[in-house]
């Protein structure tokens, strides 16, 4: 909020810990007038009062500058520039992942040199950097410099050789000049690279589709660098953020560490693939893995496969499950408006976070979209795309696309409207994980906290004040009659989300039931149960099964409460209001005979177990409990 406060000094720019967005860049000559601009600039003063003393004190001959992101682009060219116009004899070289990015645009620009750099080192830059520092001492010409572009009379010239170090022979990072006490974190987060490529590389959405091959550090290698670094430079934390690694390599770097008795925190992003079983990933906590960014992306299956994933909804459940249970937290990003997809298959995205809250700890939602080099942007038609325009600035490598199918960019807009508040209102309820709005802070949580603890911590969006999940509760009964609609959507779409029970009939037996219990935090409901009136055929059903005549009595059902609130005694207290409000009831319920907590619920509130059966469409055994003694 501070720092949404203080962008307003640079209106429309826009900025936190980790973005910067600038409408006002459209192009090229937009660009040179934000990085000269002292008014609209956040960086440049900054710069102008903190980096001549600098550039006096070490007098360097070459200054490379590493641009990883879009949002990183602003304040990286806003130093180049200044550094170009301040110290024309210096050679200005820049890199990073998004001048790769951008590199068919930087070849048609030769005035971005100029304006901003010498040259541009595009890929990995161990063996550019070598040979342009051997370049400049000796006075040679740069054009035998691999991976690099240049300006010669005028014109862009590219290297034609393209050379990179493999990553087996990468040394381990250097953090030595970096004031990581200074940093606005209790300890050292520091990243680790342990592979280039991406094993899968199959993605149609990625940018680096099949671009690459997929190699990896040796395991050893890997927890050497870990063990170097954390002696060095005191970290425990390490933020792993390759594309993706497979099961067993993180298996064995997980026994590395294991082995040597290192204690770490760390973050991955992985594939929720049935490899992940649940003895490794077990494994992976015991070795101090607390938070996994999981490639989710969709909820839906055609679009799942319309992404070409490699990976199975039902397969993505159950690691996300014995993930949690192994104690990490589980991140998921995923996408909507992808090409075709249509709103209800967008909802049913929405729909499968609210329905795995219980596995999916946070989440964060993109929009599609197009990016160069992409297997859409190369196969439109297998997409039912019928129009791909050139990217609006040449500083971006986002496409602007038209689509036969699917929603239109107003449909589009109001549901992604709708989403981003029911994810943050509805799902997850404010919490704080929301307002770190920075991964690695979560990392810190996770790793200090645990799972459990940190998912119960909440926002009260008026005074920002964190609270306790269950700190702020109300308990209600009542009539369906005496609820407000909106109440009672909010309920049912709660029964809804725990998706243990048939949907079809749920709006209609609540309006039709005897009492309904609730929870609700700050307006939420976190919490359910019913007092219904069963209908005569499904007593029937019972009778039949069980041999028991339950005329009279109400069913109890439509037991919910968010994973948060769990284990605090909450859905005790509702089913306590719940039989004071129906005194002198013959209440049953059916459980299955797995579900524990349930049974334990109702046992320790008087049910009985009067029979079992077994529910021929789902294989299940089913006790029935009832409030008045029978022979079970």
């Amino acid at each position: 909020a501070l720092l949404r406060l203080a962008s307003l000094a640079y209106y429309p720019i826009t900025f936190t810990f980790t973005t910067l967005k600038s409408p006002l860049i459209k192009d090229f000559d937009d660009l040179l007038k934000l990085c000269d601009d002292p008014e609209k600039n956040p960086f440049l003063p900054f710069y102008l009062e903190r980096i001549p003393p600098l550039m006096e004190a070490c007098k360097p001959e070459l200054v490379g500058i590493s641009i990883t992101t879009a949002s990183q682009m602003v304040g990286g060219l806003t130093l180049s520039r200044m550094l170009r116009r301040l110290y024309p004899t210096i050679h200005l070289t820049l890199g990073g992942r998004h001048m790769l990015r951008l590199g068919q645009s930087l070849r048609e620009l030769p005035g971005y040199f100029e304006a901003f750099c010498n040259s541009i080192v595009m890929g990995s830059g161990e063996l550019a950097l070598e040979a342009l520092i051997s370049g400049l001492k000796e006075g040679r010409s740069l054009e035998s410099v691999p991976n690099l572009l240049r300006v010669d009379a005028g014109k862009v010239m590219e290297s034609d050789r393209e050379e990179n170090i493999p990553i087996t022979e990468v040394p381990a990072p250097d953090f030595s000049d970096l004031p990581l006490e200074q940093y606005l974190s209790p300890t050292p987060i520091v990243p680790l690279r342990l592979s280039e490529g991406c094993y899968w590389g199959k993605c149609t959405f990625c940018s680096r589709y099949d671009t690459r091959r997929f190699a990896t550090i040796t395991p050893k290698t890997a927890v050497d660098q870990m063990e170097d670094v954390q002696r060095k430079f005191a970290v425990s934390a390490f933020a792993i953020n390759d594309d993706c690694l497979t099961p067993v390599y993180l298996e064995a770097v997980a026994k590395e560490i294991l082995a040597r008795g290192l204690h770490v925190g760390i973050s991955l992003w992985c594939k929720p693939v049935a490899q992940f079983t649940a003895d490794r990933l077990q494994l992976l906590a015991r070795a101090g893995v607390r938070l996994v960014r999981w490639g989710v992306e969709t909820g839906h299956p055609r679009i799942l496969k319309l992404m070409n994933k490699g990976t199975d909804l039902e397969e993505t459940r159950e690691v996300l499950l014995a993930s949690s249970r192994a104690g990490i937290w589980n991140h998921a990003t995923m996408i909507l408006g992808f090409p075709t997809e249509t709103l209800e298959e967008a909802r049913e995205t929405i729909a499968f976070l609210d329905r795995n809250q219980d596995r999916i700890h946070s989440s964060i939602l993109f929009q599609f979209s197009l990016l160069s080099h992409s297997y859409i942007v190369r196969n439109p038609g297998d997409f039912d795309i019928v129009n791909i325009d050139e990217p609006l600035t040449p500083f971006s490598y986002e496409h602007p696309f038209e689509c036969r199918s699917g929603m239109n960019r107003e449909g589009f807009d109001d549901f992604w409207r709708w989403a981003a508040r029911h994810r943050v209102d509805t799902i997850y309820g404010h919490p704080l994980w929301y307002y770190l709005r920075n991964r690695e802070y979560l990392l810190l949580y996770a790793a200090r906290y645990g799972r459990k603890h940190t998912a119960q911590w909440k926002v009260c969006v008026k005074g920002h004040i964190v609270f306790k999940a269950g700190d702020r509760l109300e308990i209600m009964v009542k009539r369906p009659e005496e609820i407000p609609a909106q109440l009672l959507d909010m309920i049912s779409g709660l029964i809804e989300a725990g998706g243990e029970v048939g949907l079809s009939w749920i709006r209609e037996n609540l309006r039709d039931a005897f009492l309904i219990g609730f929870a609700l935090e700050e307006g939420r409901v976190v919490g359910t149960l019913t007092h219904k009136r069963p209908k005569e055929k499904y007593l029937k059903y019972l009778r039949k099964k069980t041999d028991l005549d339950l005329t009279g009595y109400l069913e109890r059902g439509y037991t919910y409460l968010r994973p948060e609130y769990r284990g605090r005694g909450i859905a005790d207290r509702i089913l306590k209001a719940l039989m004071q409000g129906s005194p002198g009831r013959s209440i049953y319920i059916t459980i299955r005979m797995d579900n524990k907590d349930a049974i334990a619920l109702g046992l320790r509130n008087g049910m009985k177990l009067a029979a079992r059966f077994i529910n021929e469409r789902t294989g299940h055994e089913i006790g029935l409990f009832t409030s008045t003694s029978h022979t079970a």
